[in-house]
């Protein structure tokens, strides 16, 4: 009858966010004796240990609940090398770490063929205990990740400040919340010192992308979903923060899991960016699906959307993903700089443009609504909703 016990391993060497999982760990009373660790934890690990003699029958429930096996194997046993095959027929998922004393090469190799992940020598040291422990999970951790089907990733991008491009956001974003049957579609301002899509959505929480960003490791998707606003339109808003931030106060790190857990949530994902360059919305940026640079049709909107393309050039970021906007385009005959021009001035073309009219975005935004709830008709609607179509297709691919 074996021993088990439960035991919390910690190591300012390995930071691990292990959870509820549990790393089941076998081994004979001889060789827990002639361990070298203590109880030591790894993040929050649970290590059990169940003592048993080396061809003894694993306890099924235990090998259930774990994520990860370390079992003691002595290969002049058939009896302990029958287990390690019942147990791969038993649970074909579950990894296996086999801990064996003076293992040749022939005996490697045969126990890998036999889907063991890898080999460990005994004694077991604890620097090798927490090696084992942090590299297989960071392995479950990218094979979870690659399952999560994530959303389409959306960044809009001013050439200057004002130019509109968090009403071209936030209207962008109703279009595909108004479309959407599936998970749903998530605004985030990111704007942390400006930024304005709550107040234009008729919002007023007082939890912003800050609770996120000083929650730091902490975050997970609970705490995501308890900082949304929901807009009257269905969409999911991120508000900026009620006072100004610095742009450092994040990082690229926070910032990046942040909008994983974000995609991993909607279906679509929509950032609008700060005017002034981070590294951390560099990063974002390289990571999206679709890039809007909205620019109006200025010498000085232009001038700053040709920059703001050069930089993006300069970090490798280019490619048909990136769309320029040029938004409060007058509809008249005559205008002193019409799209061609302005194409032609920043060496990229002009998919989309957004027809001027002022007054009704103006009424929009001292309302709190979208222009469609003042205006079924509209032709700003009319134009937002034209570039719905590439990113339905976007997300297809």
């Amino acid at each position: 009858m074996g021993v088990s016990e439960y035991i919390t391993f910690t190591s300012e060497d390995w930071v691990l966010d292990l959870k509820s999982r549990s790393v089941l760990l076998v081994l004979s009373e001889a060789e827990m004796t002639s361990a070298q660790f203590d109880d030591v934890a790894i993040g929050q690990a649970q290590v059990l240990i169940s003592t048993l003699a080396p061809d003894a029958r694993v306890d099924a429930v235990q090998l259930d609940a774990a994520c990860l096996l370390i079992l003691e194997i002595r290969p002049d046993l058939p009896k302990s090398l029958d287990r390690l095959k019942q147990i791969r027929a038993s649970h074909p998922d579950l990894p296996i770490i086999a801990a064996i004393r003076d293992a040749n090469l022939t005996l490697v190799r045969a126990l890998l063929k036999q889907g063991v992940r890898d080999v460990v020598a005994l004694p077991l040291a604890q620097s090798d205990l927490a090696a084992i422990i942090a590299e297989v999970c960071s392995e479950l951790d990218a094979a979870k990740a690659a399952e999560v089907e994530q959303g389409q990733l959306i960044s809009v991008l001013k050439s200057i400040g004002g130019v509109g491009a968090t009403t071209v956001a936030t209207h962008l974003a109703g279009e595909l919340a108004a479309n959407n049957r599936g998970k749903g579609v998530c605004l985030i301002d990111l704007d942390l010192q400006f930024g304005n899509a709550g107040a234009y959505l008729g919002l007023s929480s007082q939890l912003s992308i800050a609770d996120l960003i000083a929650a730091g490791s902490r975050i997970d998707r609970e705490l995501l979903r308890s900082v949304v606003s929901k807009a009257d339109s269905g969409l999911n808003v991120i508000a900026a923060p009620m006072d100004i931030m610095p742009l450092e106060s994040a990082n690229a790190e926070q910032m990046l899991r942040i909008i994983e857990l974000a995609r991993e949530e909607y279906d679509h994902v929509i950032l609008d960016l700060p005017t002034n360059w981070t590294n951390w919305s560099l990063s974002l940026v390289a990571l999206s699906d679709v890039v809007f640079l909205v620019a109006e049709l200025s010498v000085a909107s232009l001038r700053q959307a040709k920059r703001q393309l050069q930089l993006l050039a300069n970090q490798d970021i280019v490619g048909a993903n990136i769309h320029v906007i040029a938004n409060r385009v007058e509809k008249k005959m005559f205008r002193t700089i019409n799209l061609d021009d302005a194409a032609q001035a920043l060496g990229h073309s002009i998919e989309f443009s957004i027809h001027n009219d002022y007054p009704l975005v103006r009424a929009a935004h001292d309302q709190g609504v979208l222009i469609n709830a003042i205006r079924a008709r509209s032709k700003i609607s009319a134009d937002i909703a034209s570039m719905l179509p590439l990113l339905t297709a976007e997300a297809d691919d």
